[in-house]
């Protein structure tokens, strides 16, 4: 890995205060960047840090890309942290965080051959409503959930506290019922992910909550994240799923069996990082998701999505 190191007062190390976005890269191309970037500055304003230049961002996802390619070639993960930068001891930030930004870049992951088992984790996720849906860096619940996976297994269904479905521990959870495509909303600590929002337009998916019971009437369902939109589910709360095929549309490519959307989502826009937030999330199929979900109007730059209970789709 080409990993920069964190000082210790570092507020990201110390206190999980940042955020982060793991990349899929091909050919030394980052897929569907423009999504990263408008959730990455969505982030940031809700945590009320400033953003880093454009420039500066991209540089340091380049220099990573380029320095890693020689090691592990150019289609792998690369993983981009912004943390409020170091601090003096307590909670309370310098009043002008001057943030870190930092890349690593490695080769692809193991990826199954076989399609995932999902049963419900012991360990339950809860979340804050003010970080609900970030992809903040204190990922404790989850740590937990893979540790507490039987040998063999890799993923697992993750509950809040009123026994809904939240996710998995690595991935958004879609499923088909009676012919329309549904994934839980953001409750708990659940991530608005990338592949999630292209789902959701692609599929025309319904945000819907869920009790575990009932996806007993799932037909087939799905695990996505940035390293792969599709990791089928052959057994779901110890059923045979009976549709496990292929993907739920057309064009997905698989690399080394990481499955991505059409190769011109690879494709770099003429400008990343668009001059405003507002535009970032109006030009980004990420931030139109995250604008209908919270029911915010389109002037509304980065809403915060709504509580379970608001949801009526």
């Amino acid at each position: 890995m080409n990993a920069a190191g964190f000082a210790v007062n570092d507020r990201g190390c110390a206190f999980g205060d940042g955020l982060f976005e793991t990349l899929f890269v091909h050919e030394g191309r980052v897929a569907r960047l423009d999504d990263h970037l408008a959730r990455l500055r969505c982030g940031l304003s809700r945590l009320g840090l400033p953003e880093p230049s454009g420039d500066q961002m991209l540089a340091v996802l380049d220099e990573a890309i380029k320095t890693g390619a020689s090691d592990h070639g150019t289609t792998g993960v690369c993983k981009l942290v912004v943390t409020a930068g170091s601090g003096p001891r307590g909670y309370r930030r310098p009043e002008q965080p001057a943030l870190t930004v930092t890349a690593a870049y490695g080769p692809l992951p193991p990826v199954p051959t076989e399609p995932l088992a999902l049963d419900p984790v012991p360990v339950i996720v809860e979340g804050v409503t003010a970080l609900r849906g970030l992809k903040h860096l204190n990922r404790l619940s989850q740590v937990l959930a893979q540790q507490s996976l039987p040998a063999g297994r890799r993923e697992g269904l993750m509950l809040d506290p009123a026994g809904r479905v939240v996710s998995g521990t690595m991935g958004n959870l879609f499923w088909r019922e009676r012919g329309d495509w549904h994934t839980p909303p953001l409750v708990g600590g659940a991530i608005a992910g990338t592949r999630r929002a292209w789902w959701i337009e692609t599929l025309d998916a319904r945000v819907t909550p869920c009790a575990p019971g009932r996806l007993a009437l799932a037909e087939a369902a799905f695990l996505c994240n940035a390293v792969s939109a599709w990791r089928p589910v052959g057994w779901l709360l110890g059923r045979a799923l009976p549709d496990v095929d292929g993907p739920p549309a057309d064009g997905l490519e698989s690399v080394a069996g990481c499955w991505q959307p059409p190769a011109g989502a690879m494709r770099p826009r003429q400008n990343p990082w668009p001059a405003t937030l507002s535009e970032a999330m109006a030009d980004s199929c990420w931030g139109r998701v995250a604008l209908a979900e919270s029911g915010a109007p389109c002037e509304v730059s980065c809403p915060t999505p709504p509580s379970p209970q608001s949801i009526e789709r």
